[in-house]
């Protein structure tokens, strides 16, 4: 007969070894394979942060970049040069969040079933403490996938790197691209010499707004456009070379063509001043620039130059009339039509000859702020319409500012339109201009500024 309490106390004995083996034999080593199968699917063994040397080799070139102490990257084979850092931590985070998706072959006996012999790229990562070398083959069965030979454990692994991350890289491409390195808003003084013409303009602090003003210093004294030096400057902060002449041969042989266009620009930043000269020869979606005599002539887009080649009048402010706004006292309008006055005290605007009437203030402040604003479009030589009517003799509009010192100061003179545009002469501006014709058709009749009053029905 079957003891009960025997088979009882058999089981609870079976039971407790069986969880005594879960806890201290399999849960550890299920804990333990997790650790392996994670440590197996980063590729990188290392935190990337610790690398200072990469060698990038490919069946017919080798490059070799090394960081320093302040995580300057060098490039220091085939040549020695600042290295694009930018590059370099695009590659190293492709590394980094590239994962093993699975083995495919321990000791490979056919490399070339993989693109692996020879391989197209060998990488070697160099820490001060360790060193992973691995060589990259054909793209695998899915996107991205990437078939990789780790070494020196000699193993074809399938990754999530993308090819194209790694494929048609040159040492155009981890050099050094960025020409200038200056900060906008430090920036006190541009210089731009073009042919026998220096311009000057210095930084002001913004009058009206926190926008900083630029003034002409030379060839003449006047505002200048802060929007146009505004976008120069960021033009050249992000100037990029795409190609690089480091030879003394070829940089004699190409700067010794006749130049179409040369230009010279001084950036002022503190007491640091950055130089580059442009040129443009006969190719004109050709165009090249130097930093230094010593250092190599970079390849660049053709697009820096249009706006240094317009000259002063693309970098002069082109505002006709002359005065800001919060200057004008007193603004006289006349047309063939119309004639008002109209007189700004504390920002509100009212009619000289009825200061008690209540005048439309949005109405007026959109026409003066149009007024003011209104740009030169196309600048006219004096002799080029000597002998054209331009309507100047009746002009269409004739507008004048007086400030509080009872000067007049601003003036906008609107002749006759032609294709969109109407002929123009300003206070500011010395010479005959264009501007859009619209401007004609903001300027309200009198009888506009004063609301309607509603009848009842």
């Amino acid at each position: 007969m079957i003891n009960p309490i025997r088979v009882t106390l058999i089981l609870a004995l079976v039971v407790l070894g069986l969880g005594a083996y879960i806890l201290l034999v399999d849960i550890p080593q299920t804990r333990q394979l997790e650790k392996q199968e994670t440590q197996e699917r980063q590729i990188l063994p290392f935190d990337d942060r610790a690398i200072t040397q990469i060698t990038w080799a490919t069946p017919t070139d080798t490059i070799r970049l090394e960081r320093d102490d302040q995580w300057r990257w060098m490039v220091t084979e085939p040549m020695r040069t600042p290295a694009d850092a930018r590059e370099i931590r695009g590659i190293l985070r492709s590394l980094t969040i590239g994962k093993i998706k699975r083995s495919i072959e321990d000791g490979p006996s056919n490399l070339s079933a993989y693109g692996l012999e020879p391989p197209y790229l060998t990488l070697t990562l160099t820490t001060p403490t360790e060193t992973q070398e691995m060589a990259l083959g054909d793209a695998g069965p899915f996107a991205p996938s990437l078939y990789v030979q780790t070494k020196p454990d000699n193993q074809v692994v399938l990754t999530t790197l993308d090819v194209m991350t790694f494929a048609q890289k040159s040492l155009t491409n981890f050099r050094l691209k960025d020409l200038l390195f200056f900060e906008r808003d430090r920036v006190l003084e541009l210089h731009i010499q073009l042919g026998s013409t220096t311009m000057i303009m210095t930084r002001m602090a913004g009058a009206h707004s926190l926008t900083p003003n630029w003034m002409f210093q030379s060839p003449v004294k006047g505002p200048a456009d802060k929007t146009a030096v505004g976008t120069l400057l960021m033009d050249l902060g992000g100037l990029a070379a795409t190609g690089f002449i480091d030879t003394e041969e070829e940089k004699k042989r190409i700067l010794g063509q006749p130049a179409r266009i040369q230009a010279t620009i001084q950036v002022l930043e503190g007491a640091r001043t950055h130089h580059l000269k442009l040129y443009q020869f006969a190719d004109p979606e050709k165009a090249y620039a130097s930093t230094s005599a010593s250092g190599p002539l970079y390849e660049i887009p053709s697009g820096i130059l249009k706006p240094i080649t317009q000259g002063m009048f693309h970098f002069q402010d082109k505002r006709l009339f002359g005065m800001e706004v919060a200057d004008i006292a007193m603004l006289t309008v006349h047309t063939p039509q119309d004639h008002y006055v109209l007189i700004n005290q504390h920002d509100e605007w009212s009619l000289d000859d009825n200061p008690s009437a209540e005048i439309n203030q949005e109405v007026v402040k959109l026409f003066v702020s149009r007024i003011v604003d209104a740009p030169a479009e196309i600048f006219h030589p004096d002799s080029s319409l000597a002998s054209k009517d331009i309507g100047m003799a009746a002009p269409n509009a004739t507008i004048s500012g007086m400030n509080r010192k009872g000067q007049e100061v601003g003036r906008l003179i609107l002749g006759k339109r032609e294709r969109g545009l109407v002929f123009a002469k300003g206070a500011s501006l010395p010479g005959l201009y264009q501007v859009r014709s619209t401007i004609l058709d903001q300027i309200p009749q009198k009888a506009e500024l004063i609301p309607q009053a509603v009848l009842p029905e």
